[in-house]
């Protein structure tokens, strides 16, 4: 969205350099068909990688789709990655095959795209949105822990890494920060707005205007379903929006039960155990 279409030089450079920082995967269908392509990206400092594409989406079959798919998984656990995400449409001809590939859902969004005309860096003096810095974590993971659900959580673990964006705080509370990602044709806004949060729409209006450098690039929001109520806020900066979205997550890393020394339990198990009060025997003899 933010990097153009990847599936060209990028692409088959990454497959063959074998780099780090993503995966090139190929699977031949057969003879006479065209070949199914994927690609997985990994960002430093995140514990999971995530689907950038994969292709022909409008004749993937599922055999060789769940190929593709499974060796992606593979590769991301070859790199440490403890999960795979995804993206795709919910009306995806492809969703079934991604369930059965281990996918479950997390979360669904709509991405709306703000146009550049919205910008306007007049009287930035008094914007209330500051850049986050270490300072800010605690409150962040405090926001973050209330607002976002627990599959969510344990998918992207936001508060496990830093995050780069901008923070509104309000009466020395911080009510709403933004994950703020660059790309060369446009900016992706990630919200964790709390619902107490007054005037959405103006904020999020003076948070566009305070981006730096746009040269004309879109703005991207994306609304998860947990927070709908921003919908009517994107849509009042004049934003378009996409097909409803829906993401999956397949957990690469399967927990293990780990022994602990009981060492409580095996003194009590021989001390045995000691009554409180004396047991008294009642015997019937025969007269």
């Amino acid at each position: 969205m933010t990097r153009g279409n990847l599936i060209g030089s990028n692409a088959i450079l990454s497959y063959l350099r074998m780099e780090y920082s993503s995966y090139t995967a190929i699977v031949h269908p057969g003879k006479g068909e065209k070949p199914h392509v994927g690609q997985v990206r990994f960002n430093i400092g995140e514990q999971f990688a995530r689907l950038s594409f994969f292709a022909p989406a409008e004749e993937l079959d599922n055999r060789p789709l769940l190929a593709l798919l499974d060796h992606l998984a593979w590769e991301c656990g070859n790199r440490h990655a403890l999960r795979l995400i995804a993206e795709i449409d919910e009306d995806d001809p492809c969703f079934e095959a991604f369930r059965q590939a281990g996918f479950m859902v997390y979360a669904r969004q709509r991405i709306w795209k703000i146009p550049a005309s919205q910008q306007d860096t007049r009287n930035n003096e008094d914007n209330p949105w500051v850049t986050l810095n270490a300072a800010s974590q605690h409150a962040l993971q405090n926001l973050y822990h209330v607002i976002v659900p627990p599959l969510v959580q344990g998918a992207e673990a936001m508060d496990k890494r830093p995050v780069h964006g901008l923070g509104y705080t309000q009466n020395g509370e911080l009510m709403a920060f933004v994950e703020v990602i660059h790309g060369p044709l446009g900016v992706f806004l990630l919200p964790v707005v709390h619902p107490n949060l007054r005037q959405p729409a103006l904020l999020l209006e003076k948070l566009i205007n305070q981006l730096p450098a746009l040269f004309g690039r879109p703005v991207y929001l994306a609304v998860r379903e947990y927070q709908s109520w921003l919908n009517s806020a994107a849509e009042s900066l004049h934003g378009e929006p996409s097909q409803q979205k829906v993401l999956m997550v397949k957990h690469l890393a399967r927990q293990q039960r780990v022994g602990v020394t009981q060492t409580l339990r095996k003194v009590l198990e021989n001390h045995g155990a000691e009554p409180s009060a004396p047991i008294i025997q009642h015997s019937k003899t025969k007269e």
